[in-house]
């Protein structure tokens, strides 16, 4: 591997030892790392590269990776489904997201620069890792979070009264964003959206505990947009399908109304 590595450090060494900054167009796209390289130094002002060269690695690549790494992502067709040459480049070596490739090609620029080692396969390896242990924990999060959403399908019944935690946002209409049902993000709710539940319905092999409730109150508002819903609607008096495992859904206690609710 480490013999490996140093051939591709010489190799793009003598690649920019070539003066073919000219055939690099502002919508070209490199078609392997060697040439993503080779056109950040043509197109980098020597300001920017001794800027960027003079960080440490880690805060060089992670301060730009919503800027350059952005624009690496987006210009170059990292996220379109067409696999371009640069993307095939990469899957043949196992890495697929845009992010990790972005990372990869600015990590190796910063090295590059500062006369180091590339070291292609041990990045290569880090990502690998990390999606793999990525992998593991999310399915041990799924299971867990199939476990609870079981139980709480269980514990339901018809006609009971149920508030969704929602965030509202009015900009000239009203938007609705469901709390996303994972353990970590800690996001809080604007607005809790009422309703009476009217169906239920189990779809196991997707790992659904569906809840068909009939929406009554809305924080005062009378519908909102929210994609992914039916119509793209989310409106009073409609019924609509909420899976547990995706929507934070709990009873309504003590016959509570809706001044309990945050608007």
């Amino acid at each position: 591997m480490r013999t490996t590595t140093i051939i591709l450090f010489l190799f793009i060494s003598n690649c920019f030892s070539q003066n073919d900054c000219n055939r690099y167009s502002n919508d070209y796209i490199p078609k392997n790392l060697i040439e993503a390289l080779n056109y950040l130094d043509c197109k980098w002002s020597k300001n920017d590269k001794d800027i960027f060269k003079n960080k440490e690695e880690q805060d060089a690549v992670s301060e730009i990776h919503f800027s350059t790494g952005l624009n690496i992502r987006n210009s170059w067709g990292l996220w379109g489904k067409r696999r371009n040459s640069l993307k095939r480049y990469f899957i043949r070596k196992g890495v697929f997201h845009p992010d990790d490739i972005s990372s990869i090609i600015l990590t190796s620029f910063h090295r590059h620069i500062n006369n180091k080692e590339i070291g292609l396969d041990e990045q290569i390896k880090h990502y690998k890792e990390y999606w793999k242990k990525a992998k593991v924990k999310k399915e041990k999060e799924i299971q867990a979070q199939e476990i609870e959403s079981r139980n709480e399908f269980e514990s339901f019944k018809i006609s009971d009264s149920v508030k969704i935690a929602y965030n509202l946002h009015e900009n000239k209409t009203i938007w609705a964003y469901r709390i996303q049902k994972y353990p970590d993000l800690n996001e809080v709710a604007n607005c809790y959206v009422s309703g009476i539940v009217t169906r239920k319905k189990t779809k196991l092999k997707k790992r659904k505990y569906i809840l068909y409730i009939k929406v009554t109150d809305m924080c005062g508002y009378n519908d909102a947009i929210q994609n992914g819903i039916e119509n793209n609607r989310l409106s009073l008096n409609k019924e609509y399908d909420f899976s547990l495992m995706n929507y934070k859904i709990t009873k309504v206690q003590n016959n509570s109304t809706n001044s309990d609710l945050v608007k």
